[in-house]
């Protein structure tokens, strides 16, 4: 079987594949053409090998799904707990994993209430027992479509129930085995770090040594998303096989035998694995040394695929849960790509092509799934890589290391100071290419057939450029991947559909209108997130929370939107307007819509100031006027003049979408109510966008029965304080039979359509409806 292993790999997939999705058509024919396959070529041993592979792994990965169980239940929760070894403090924010006395795993919140109780939180240590007290809920399901799924990633780590705690004490006594105190020895790292690296580089540094980003400047850490190299800030395998080298050559030039330094290093790397909190990239790269090491230990010759292969496979074993973690699914497919291209690679005659080519075929291995879980890639990103990748590795990483082991004995203050001076130009320099939108592809989160012609046209190419003979037949085996690219890039503008999006975004507004045919992109408010925390500086978070940045900039990527035709802004509430700032930064915009009288406040004239910078076109309108764009018109129904309630003051628009008539209000409450009715006498809207997120103060019933609508639609946090929307309000619309769409119990709201018929749904469909008394 020498050789072949890497066949029992693809069974193993296809087997947890089929299980975990209930041996859907797709999987099921994947299995058949793969044996068949296998069939075909008379590869008779491998193929039962391959048989027996899928139906083990279906097997185990069926029994691992029984007994993936909880035996806790919602509610209350007040036990003794002991600290996992991942746990991280960001300003007031305490999170982490505990482990229940039951033995099962706990991910849990905590807001720390006082500067004095942060400091005790700080001296807390892997392992240690403490006093929990707060209720357990269920993980929350994404509220969005294409959205990270925060549930499915915590029942992969076993992990059912979120504890949101209210109190921690009687901290005392802590568990002394070898897990725990590497944990320590990591957090000690992490703290020393912290402690003596200036802000602009201790980030970097706990990246790479201990592969923890928390610290890492959010501005910075999206400029090397964007650019494809964010793969720098963990620790990859090329850095663990630098640390291993350099370690293998320390122990050879002070005398040890190669056999002993190979059972020195086995040792080692388990270890390090736990130090560097057990990233899939250093568990894949550390795991693969060491059957290397075995393997030559024994004198046993097997091919690099092989090693790669039962690497994969002991993993699987491990957590079968693995398979979909997207840093496992990177890094070994990226590693078997360089393995099988590495006879076109050798052959090259240049060090800048062989890195050209690494590079480039590293990016197209990577491709379908960065489209698939992060919707773009960046054209930048294979000459990014081609500079970083040696920056980082050979000079960035070294001195990291160096300036961490010095400052253990006190003496690395000056060789701190210079690496802080490296890295901060490397991110001013990072940030700059990241500035060219233009350069970033956003094509959308592919569909099953997509992706399956991605593969195909990425096996087509390394097949036929290892075949070509000349450089004009490897130049025509890369034409297939560049249609599959063009069709992709194609199918949002092929796409019949609409629609009328209320986006979750907690306490607020934010409406997305998405005409068919990509002809048109318009955005009604962005949202914004409210502060309502008086504690102080000590409070304040490195890692802010950004409704733009983490919901509406991901979704928009996700349907293929790299741009918005109109932004209309209502009024200047931070609730509607907070994220304006950060939507410029993130995304174009060709032109905003606002009301006369706008610029009531700081927050509304920092905004002018951002729009004009980015040169973005400001519009300002009235009631009476109309905006009409690639042939869908929205009619201005208010401000006609300023009053002074900046509610009344929202900018109302009326509009016909997809068969029906849409009336945007704002935060309209009864005075502007009253105001537009006796304006527009004869005004109806089949969908109303209930004004002030359902407040008290808005939906007269004189105004319901005026406007009749057929379907309304609420915009508000869940569980907000404001207790939005009102319970007079909700039962208005019960009395006269309106079907209301709430953003808080049945998160973003859709309505698709096609021509002038359309559908009413809620996200997640599939979830159960959060309760109203909750």
């Amino acid at each position: 079987m020498r050789g072949k292993v890497t066949y029992l790999a693809i069974a193993a997939t296809l087997g947890i594949i089929s299980l975990k999705y209930q041996f859907h058509f797709i999987a099921v024919l994947l299995s058949v053409f793969y044996f068949f396959y296998l069939s075909i070529y008379k590869k008779y041993l491998l193929l039962f090998s391959a048989i027996i592979i899928f139906f083990i792994f279906s097997l185990y990965f069926h029994l691992s799904e029984i007994n993936n169980r909880s035996n806790l239940g919602a509610g209350e929760y007040k036990s003794q707990a002991m600290l996992g070894g991942e746990f991280f403090l960001d300003g007031d924010f305490f999170r982490g994993i505990l482990i229940d006395q039951t033995g099962e795993k706990l991910s849990f919140t905590y807001y720390i209430k006082t500067y004095e109780e942060k400091l005790n939180i700080e001296k807390l240590q892997p392992g240690q027992q403490c006093y929990f007290q707060g209720e357990l809920e269920k993980p929350k399901l994404p509220t969005m479509p294409n959205a990270f799924n925060y549930r499915e990633y915590l029942f992969n780590q076993k992990i059912h129930w979120r504890a949101k705690l209210n109190s921690i004490s009687a901290c005392h006594k802590q568990d002394k085995g070898i897990m725990t105190v590497l944990q320590k020895i990591r957090k000690n790292g992490l703290m020393l770090i912290e402690k003596y690296y200036p802000e602009s580089s201790r980030g970097i540094v706990q990246a790479l040594i201990f592969g923890e980003r928390s610290l890492i400047a959010d501005e910075v850490e999206t400029a090397y998303e964007e650019l494809g190299i964010v793969h720098l800030l963990a620790i990859s395998g090329l850095h663990v096989g630098l640390l291993v080298g350099g370690l293998y050559y320390f122990f050879i030039r002070i005398g040890l035998t190669h056999t002993r330094t190979r059972l020195l290093l086995i040792c080692f790397l388990p270890a390090y694995i736990v130090l560097t909190g057990g990233a899939p990239s250093v568990t894949r790269a550390s795991v693969m040394v060491i059957i290397y090491f075995l393997l030559r230990i024994f004198k046993w010759r097997v091919s690099p695929a092989d090693i790669i292969s039962i690497t994969y496979l002991l993993m699987l074993l491990l957590n079968p849960y693995e398979l979909f973690h997207i840093g496992f699914q990177l890094s070994f497919l990226v590693s078997f790509i360089l393995i099988i291209s590495s006879k076109i690679i050798v052959h090259s005659h240049s060090w800048f092509m062989r890195s050209s080519l690494i590079a480039i075929f590293s990016q197209l291995g990577a491709a379908p799934i960065l489209f698939y879980h992060f919707h773009e890639i960046s054209i930048l990103s294979l000459p990014m890589n081609l500079i970083f990748v040696p920056f980082y590795s050979f000079l960035v990483l070294p001195l990291a290391l160096m300036t961490f082991c010095l400052q253990l004995l006190h003496i690395g203050s000056l060789f701190i100071h210079f690496l802080d001076i490296i890295i901060s130009y490397s991110h001013h320099f990072v940030q700059f290419a990241a500035s060219f939108k233009l350069f970033t592809l956003a094509f959308g989160k592919p569909g099953i057939l997509i992706l399956f012609l991605y593969v195909s046209s990425i096996l087509f190419l390394f097949i036929q450029f290892e075949r070509a003979a000349s450089m004009e037949e490897k130049i025509r085996s890369f034409v297939p991947l560049l249609f599959i690219f063009m069709l992709h890039f194609l199918v949002p503008f092929l796409n019949p559909y609409g629609k009328v999006m209320a986006i979750d975004v907690g306490q607020g507004d934010s409406i997305l209108i998405q005409q068919p045919f990509k002809r048109g992109i318009y955005l009604i408010d962005t949202g914004g997130k409210l502060n309502f925390s008086e504690k102080g500086e000590w409070a304040e978070r490195n890692k802010k929370f950004s409704i733009v940045k983490d919901i509406t900039i991901p979704y928009l990527k996700s349907i293929g939107v790299t741009k918005i035709d109109l932004l209309f802004l209502t009024h200047g509430d931070t609730d509607h307007i907070g994220e304006v700032s950060h939507l410029l930064d993130g995304m174009k915009v060709k032109e905003i819509i606002l009301p006369i009288g706008f610029i009531r406040g700081d927050l509304e004239k920092e905004i002018i100031k951002k729009a004009i910078e980015k040169k973005v076109k400001i519009t300002a309108v009235k009631r009476g006027d109309y905006i009409k764009k690639n042939g869908l018109r929205f009619d201005v129904l208010s401000p006609e003049k300023l009053t002074e309630s900046k509610n009344d003051d929202s900018l109302v628009l009326y509009s016909k979408i997809g068969g029906l008539s849409w009336l945007f209000t704002g935060d309209l409450e009864h005075q502007g109510e009253e105001e537009i009715i006796r304006k527009y006498d004869s005004l109806t809207a089949d969908v109303l966008k209930v004004g002030h997120h359902g407040s008290k103060g808005s939906t007269s019933d004189e105004f319901l029965n005026k406007i009749k609508p057929s379907i309304g639609i609420v915009s508000a946090g869940y569980n907000n304080r404001y207790n939005h929307p009102h319970k007079d309000v909700v039962e208005k619309l019960k009395e006269r039979d309106i079907p209301l769409f709430r953003t808080d119990i049945q998160g973003a709201i859709m309505y698709e359509y096609k021509g002038n018929r359309g559908t009413f749904s809620i996200h997640p469909p599939y979830d159960t409806v959060r309760e109203e008394d909750e």
